[in-house]
Order: structure tokens, then sequence, then C-alpha cells
């Protein structure tokens, strides 16, 4: 049985998990996706108060908020490269919680630290992208595509907000990641950046390979290095 974490329970998770070396954390459903590590030679600064915990580094920075009612669903997967394991912990919201307003069109949904937001209209249900536009002719651009379709296609929009590549702000009813490095055009770059892939965007919530109990959606996922051994992906509030 996956355990469901209270307040307390989820934070003493999260700062177990948070110090093991290697660990990374994403946020997203297949295909529409925000992850948060730190690049190589830069490291990751925690900040707690009694309703969340931030972390940022180079590049960008993710907050996780604490609350009751959280289940772990711990993995252990075959990974494509040969003799490694792919690992983590999904940490999951009841489906009355999850949801968050699910558009396939561009939209305006407020502001944040100056700039305004805009939802990219990716259509996963449990997961908002958005990104955070300061330059006034992007906002207008964007401001003109207003109901359109942006993804998976070739829209001017797009193109723009490629080009200008504006901070992203990815999130979910438990977390949310900030990427403030450039999108990459080519191979992904180290810490913290975003995907979106529309081709891979099924309408799932994760890899259909992980059992998540009907009814629960996970909203944030730690993802573990194989070589760390001493880690128990199925203890994740740190009982080893």
């Amino acid at each position: 049985m996956n355990p469901i974490l209270d307040e307390s329970a989820f934070a003493a998770a999260l700062t177990f998990c948070r110090v093991r070396d290697g660990v990374s954390w994403s946020v997203g459903v297949p295909g529409v996706v925000a992850e948060f590590h730190a690049p190589p030679g830069s490291g990751i600064n925690w900040s707690d108060t009694r309703r969340d915990m931030t972390a940022s580094c180079e590049g960008g920075a993710m907050t996780i908020r604490l609350r009751d009612g959280v289940m772990t669903v711990p993995y252990d997967l075959e990974s494509r490269r040969h003799g490694h394991r792919v690992r983590g912990v999904l940490f999951c919201l009841s489906a009355a919680e999850a949801p968050l307003a699910s558009s396939a069109v561009l939209r305006e949904v407020g502001e944040r630290d100056g700039a305004v937001l805009f939802d990219i209209g990716a259509g996963a249900p449990s997961i908002e992208p958005m990104v955070m536009v300061s330059d006034p002719s992007l906002i207008t651009t964007l401001r003109n595509a207003l109901g359109d379709v942006l993804v998976g296609t070739h829209h001017p929009a797009l193109v723009a907000l490629v080009e200008a590549s504006p901070p992203r702000l990815f999130r979910t009813g438990l977390a949310e990641i900030t990427v403030t490095q450039p999108i990459a055009r080519t191979e992904t770059p180290e810490g913290p950046h975003t995907h979106l892939l529309p081709d891979l965007n099924d309408g799932s919530t994760h890899d259909p390979r992980i059992a998540v109990p009907e009814g629960w959606v996970p909203c944030l996922t730690l993802h573990v290095p194989d070589c760390d051994d001493a880690f128990s992906v199925t203890q994740p509030a740190g009982h080893q």
C-alpha cells in the first residue's frame, strides 16, 4: 500500500531526499515537463518556510508546497541504457485536488514579479506550462494570438517565444519550477530546463509502467541516480 503523508511527514520526506547527491526533480506529464537540478559546479540553495520549501540554483528555481494528503509512489524501472535503472518517487495528489485549468489554446492568466503570465496551451490537465513575459513587444504579439493553438504548430507567436526565450513557469497543484536559462534549440542543457514535445503529450499523466493507484495524479517527481545504492525508493520518508 502506498503511504499517504500528512504535512509533517511530507516535509520530512523532502528534507531527507533533497540532500542526496545527484537527485533531481520534475513536474509535468509526458511531453510537457520542467526539470530542476543544479548544473555542474553550481550548488542548490534551499529556503524553508512553514508553507513551502524553495530551492534555487543557476538557471532556475523550484517551490514545493507543504500540505497534507500526499501519496508517495516509488518506482524502479529498467532504463533504455543497458545495465541502468530509472528510479524515483512520484508525489501525488488526489484527482479531485490535482487538476488545474487545462487549455489547448494560448491564454493570459495573470502576472508574476512584474511579468505577464501566458499559458501556452499544452492541453495537459495536471500542469500549467506558462511563460513570464516582460518585453512589451512580445506581450503585444502574444495578446494578438490569444485563443490560438500554438503547441505543435509554426505559429508566428510561438516562433517569437522561442526567439525571445522568456522565463518559463511550470506549475502543478504541488510544486512549480521556474526556468530562466534560454530555451534549448538542440541538445538538452545542464541545469533547470523545460521540454515541450507535442508528439509525446498523449493525455497520460505518467509512465504507464508505474502503478499509480486510480484516483491519484502525480504532481512532483523525485529522480534518484541508480548509483545511489543506499537510497531506497520504497522508503522515501527517510526511514532507512
